[in-house]
C-alpha cells in the first residue's frame, strides 16, 4: 500500500497564499548573486560603462571591470580613519543644474569631492552638516529639486547643491537618515519627493520641494537606502542591474536585469543589518496606497551602498583612432637640381597619463576644532561596553594614568587635530557645557585617553587610540541620559 502524506491545513491555507501572490505579481524572488569582493565595501555607483565602489576604511575609491577584477580609481583626501563614503555619478539631467554629466562625486562628513578626468579636487563643504559619516548623495533625474544634487546628513539635515557647489538646506527630518532618492512625481502622494531611509527609526520619511516632511510614509526594519527602479532598466557590462554592497565581508553582489522586468518606476527598500524582518522590498502604488512586498531573499551580510545602473549616465566618447592617410609620391621636379629626401623626425612615446591624484588647490581651511566623546584606556577594548557619555563619566571610565577630573562628562568639543587622530590632544569644558551633539549615529568614532587633566576650567587629554563604538538606544545631551555602547573595532593605532 502506497504510504500517502497528509497536508496540514495550515499548509494548505500557506500553499493556497503564495499560489495567489504569485498570479496577482504581488510575491517576487530576485536572483543575486556574488560579483567581486572589495575591502569593506561600503558605497556604490553604477552606470553603464563604470562600476565604482568606497571602502570603508581607507579613501580609497575603486573601479570594478566587467569580469569582477578591481583596481584604484582614486583616492580622496578625507579623515584617515574607517568612515562610510558614498558616492554618485552625475547624469545627463544634471547638466540642467551647472554639472558636467559622468563627473563622480564622494562624500565624508560635511565635505564633498569630485572627480573630474581622474583629477580629486573639493567640490563643497556644507555648512550645518554635524554628522562626520553615514552621509548620503543622489541627483534629481525629475526636476522636482531642478536636476540638483541631493545630499542627506545622518543628523536629519537634507540639502540640495547645484553645479557651481552652492548649498541649499531643504529641510530637517530628525533621525538618522540615510540613503536618498528622489522618486518619479507620479508615484503616489509623494511622488517627486526626496525620500529618505531611517535607520533608528525603521522607517522611511519624504521631502517635498518646498520643505515639508512628512514621517513614517513606509515602515521598513533597519532601513538602509531608497532605489528607484530605471524607467527601463539596464545593465553594467557584468550583466548586472542593480549592485549591493555587503560591507562586512568585503563583497559586492549584482541582480540580474530580468528580476526588474516590468518593474520600472517602482523602488526598493533595503536593511542594513539582518534582523528580525529585515529584508528588501520592493514599493508599488496600487492607487490609493503604498504596498510592500518582499524582494528576497536577501543577502546575508551588513547591506550598505547600493545602486541601480544609471541609464542616464552618458557612455565615453571613445577616441577614434588615427586614420591612415595616404600619402603619394611626390613627383619629381625636371631640374638639375637634387632635391634630397626628407630626414625621418623621431615623434616621442606619449607620456601616459597618470592615475588619479588629488589636486590641492583650493585647499580648504579646516575648523580649528573637532570634537568627539571619549573613553579611557582601559576599556577600549573590542567586545567592552562602555560608557562615553554620563554625569558618573570618571566613576565609570578607568584610566591608566589615574582618575580623571569629576567635571568631565565624555565630550571632547576640541580636538587637535581636526579631525581628531592617534598622537593628538584635545580640550573640553565642563558639564554639558561642552556642547555634545543632540543625538548619535549608530557607529561611532570615540577617543581613547590615558590620562585627563583639568587647569581651571580647561579640561585636556591625550588620544593614544580610537576605537569604533556601535552605540545602545536612550543617548541624550543631558548628561542624566547616558551615552553608551559596545566597542566593535580599534582604528589606531
Amino acid at each position: 500500500m502506497k504510504k500517502r502524506t497528509k497536508i496540514t491545513l495550515r499548509t494548505k491555507i500557506y500553499l493556497t497564499i503564495v499560489l495567489l501572490l504569485s498570479l496577482t505579481g504581488v510575491f517576487y524572488a530576485a536572483n543575486p548573486t556574488f560579483f567581486t569582493s572589495v575591502p569593506f565595501a561600503t558605497g556604490v555607483a553604477a552606470s553603464r560603462s563604470d562600476l565604482l565602489v568606497s571602502e570603508y576604511c581607507t579613501e580609497n575609491i575603486d573601479t570594478v571591470a566587467c569580469d569582477g577584477t578591481v583596481s584604484l580609481f582614486a583616492t580622496i583626501p578625507g579623515f584617515g580613519s574607517c568612515r562610510e563614503k558614498y558616492l554618485t555619478i552625475a547624469p545627463s539631467q544634471s547638466a540642467a543644474a551647472g554639472f558636467t554629466p559622468r563627473d563622480v562625486f564622494v562624500t565624508e562628513g560635511a565635505t564633498v569631492f569630485k572627480i573630474h578626468n581622474g583629477t580629486v579636487t573639493l567640490f563643497t563643504t556644507i555648512a550645518g552638516c554635524i554628522a562626520t559619516d553615514h552621509n548620503g548623495i543622489t541627483f534629481d533625474h525629475f526636476g522636482t529639486f531642478g536636476f540638483d544634487m541631493i545630499v542627506t546628513c545622518q543628523e536629519g539635515d537634507v540639502f540640495k547643491i547645484n553645479g557651481a557647489g552652492t548649498v541649499t538646506p531643504i529641510a530637517s527630518t530628525g533621525g538618522m537618515i540615510e540613503g536618498p532618492a528622489v522618486v518619479p512625481p507620479g508615484f503616489g502622494p509623494h511622488g517627486g519627493e526626496i525620500w529618505v531611509a531611517d535607520e533608528g527609526a525603521s522607517a522611511v520619511h519624504a521631502i517635498k520641494n518646498d520643505g515639508t516632511v512628512t514621517l513614517n510614509i513606509l515602515s521598513h526594519v533597519a532601513a538602509e537606502g531608497v532605489f528607484v527602479i530605471p524607467a527601463v532598466p539596464c545593465t553594467f557590462c557584468s550583466g548586472g542591474a542593480f549592485f549591493q554592497a555587503l560591507q562586512n565581508v568585503g563583497q559586492v553582489w549584482q541582480y540580474p536585469l530580468s528580476d526588474f522586468t516590468g518593474l520600472g518606476g517602482k523602488v526598493l527598500v533595503t536593511s542594513e543589518s539582518g534582523g528580525t524582518g529585515a529584508d528588501t522590498s520592493l514599493v508599488t502604488f496600487n492607487g490609493t496606497n503604498y504596498v510592500q512586498s518582499s524582494f528576497g531573499p536577501r543577502i546575508p551580510g551588513l547591506n550598505e551602498g547600493s545602486s541601480f545602473v544609471d541609464c542616464d549616465v552618458p557612455t565615453p566618447t571613445p577616441t577614434p583612432s588615427p586614420t591612415a592617410t595616404f600619402t603619394p609620391t611626390p613627383t619629381p621636379t625636371p631640374s638639375a637640381t637634387f632635391t634630397p629626401s626628407p630626414t625621418a623626425t623621431f615623434t616621442p612615446t606619449p607620456t601616459p597619463t597618470p592615475s588619479a591624484t588629488f589636486t590641492p588647490t583650493p585647499t580648504p581651511t579646516p575648523t580649528a576644532c573637532g570634537s568627539a566623546f571619549v573613553i579611557g584606556d582601559l576599556d577600549a577594548v573590542v567586545g567592552n561596553h562602555v560608557t562615553f557619555w554620563s554625569a558618573q563619566w570618571g566613576g565609570l571610565n578607568h584610566l591608566s594614568g589615574g582618575s580623571a577630573p569629576a567635571s568631565f562628562k565624555g565630550f571632547a568639543n576640541c580636538t587637535n587635530p581636526n579631525p581628531p587622530a592617534c598622537g593628538g590632544t584635545w580640550q573640553s569644558d565642563p558639564g554639558n557645557s561642552s556642547g555634545p551633539p543632540p543625538s548619535v549615529p549608530a557607529d561611532i568614532t570615540v577617543i581613547v585617553s590615558s590620562l585627563i587633566t583639568k587647569s581651571g576650567p580647561i579640561i585636556s587629554g591625550n588620544v593614544p587610540k580610537m576605537v569604533i563604538v556601535h552605540t545602545d538606544p536612550g543617548y541624550s545631551p543631558n548628561p542624566g541620559h547616558e551615552g553608551t555602547g559596545t566597542v566593535t573595532a580599534v582604528v589606531c593605532p
